[in-house]
């Protein structure tokens, strides 16, 4: 626990160099109020997450269910029930990005928002509701 509190002593480095160059010291005070500023960026980011993650937990909740999670080739039998069975705690059979609990659909919407594998998760809602994947 105390090895973590060892790296405040970057910040006692840090001062000693801004008070030696000035430049630098220009540069970290730019850093700090920029991030100041973006306080407005992040309240706006957490409340467009929280408003798509209730609303795409409304469409999609239990829908994500599918034989083989990586292919999304059939719908599983088990579409609108709890995922495994309802057995708590196994987590084998649960696949990352899903819509059935607030936790992980923030996840999910969060993924999306930052672009990391979004397609996979547009296909997926595609599929869950038998929308053709097939080409005009």
């Amino acid at each position: 626990a105390f090895t973590a509190l060892r790296t405040l002593r970057l910040f006692r480095v840090l001062s000693k160099l801004a008070n030696r160059s000035l430049s630098f010291r220009v540069l970290l005070k730019a850093m700090v109020s920029t991030g100041a500023s973006l306080r407005y960026w992040a309240l706006l980011f957490v409340l467009v997450l929280y408003i798509f993650t209730l609303m795409w937990v409304s469409f999609f909740a239990t829908r994500f269910h599918f034989e083989d999670p990586d292919s999304f080739d059939a719908v599983s039998a088990d579409q609108g029930q709890p995922w495994c069975g309802g057995q708590e705690g196994n987590q084998d059979c649960i696949p990352r990005a899903h819509f059935d609990t607030f936790f992980w659909s923030a996840v999910t919407i969060f993924q999306v928002m930052t672009g990391e594998n979004w397609n996979t998760i547009m296909y997926a809602g595609m599929r869950s509701y038998e929308v053709s994947l097939r080409p005009l």
